[in-house]
């Protein structure tokens, strides 16, 4: 016994409908994962800069005071 094959393409449209609606999802949820990768990717990228002006910032004062200590005895 056989469906016939309106039914059977019924059904057929409705299981990819389906099917394209659980893709949709998953993409929100992907999409949602990426943007706070995103963020935490921006985040770090910040503090980076952060660490590598200060750490220049202590370099410039390192020489100025070793500069004074240096005249200083003279």
């Amino acid at each position: 016994m056989t469906a016939p094959p309106e039914l059977s393409q019924a059904v057929e449209t409705a299981l990819i409908r389906a099917d394209l609606e659980a893709m949709q999802e998953e993409l929100k949820a992907v999409r949602k994962e990426l943007k706070e990768l995103l963020e935490a990717w921006n985040t770090a990228t910040g503090m980076v800069r952060f660490v590598k002006w200060l750490s220049t910032l202590m370099a410039a004062l390192a020489v100025v005071y070793a500069t004074i200590k240096g005249l200083s005895g003279r």
